[in-house]
């Protein structure tokens, strides 16, 4: 076990950690992992915030998918698929800057009833 990274942020969903010894970023975003440099961290960020959800889920609304926002990668037959709502938590995944607030009970992974 590698005790050299910290946690910057984490939810539900996922993690993001940063490694001082190898001075690169993981991203754990439920089943996909992305080991990123700090260029590539930054310009995953910008990616993300300049997507028009809206645009794409029109523009794919006819699709057999459910999920309808592209995430281009480099590799010519692999595609990554989202969701409005998981861009979102991704974005704020992200953003490590962020100060701490409150959790909400969609952010507790535990099976609650709600009285």
């Amino acid at each position: 076990m590698c005790h050299h990274f910290k946690y910057l942020t984490k939810n539900k969903n996922g993690f993001l950690i940063y490694c001082y010894k190898s001075k690169a970023y993981q991203l754990s975003y439920k089943n996909l992992n992305f080991n990123l440099s700090d260029y590539e961290l930054n310009s995953l960020v910008r990616y993300l915030k300049a997507i028009d959800c809206t645009y794409w889920e029109k523009e794919y609304e006819n699709s057999i998918y459910e999920k309808k926002i592209p995430i281009p990668t480099l590799q010519n037959n692999f595609m990554i698929l989202l969701e409005p709502h998981e861009v979102a938590e991704l974005l704020s995944l992200l953003d490590f800057n962020r100060k701490s607030g409150f959790l909400s009970y969609n952010d507790i992974n535990y099976p609650m009833n709600l009285n």
